[in-house]
């Protein structure tokens, strides 16, 4: 999956805390506000360290994991559009 991501914003590394793992990363993790996500401990002792602020949610990732361990499941994203009312006042608007 590492080598798929555009990003770079996968790498596999010994584990530590956050301030030791940042200079560590394939793509410098330079928003220190952006958690970091930490995966379990892997059968090899290292973890999978990924940046969601530079990740892409492409999916390229979990199509290449060579375990099926990574999913990038879909969300339900539910969004509010404005009412008739407010359709046909922006429309006078625009005409006057």
């Amino acid at each position: 999956c590492v080598d798929i991501c555009p990003m770079d914003c996968i790498s596999f590394t010994t584990n530590g805390a956050e301030a030791e793992l940042r200079p560590r990363l394939q793509a410098p993790a330079l928003n220190l506000t952006q958690d970091l996500y930490v995966s379990d401990a892997l059968k090899t002792g290292r973890v999978m360290v990924k940046d969601e602020d530079v990740c892409l949610h492409c999916g390229l990732c979990a199509e290449r994991c060579p375990t099926g361990a990574w999913d990038m499941q879909k969300f339900l994203l539910e969004m509010t559009h404005a009412g008739p009312g407010c359709r046909g006042k922006a429309a006078k608007r625009a005409a006057a």
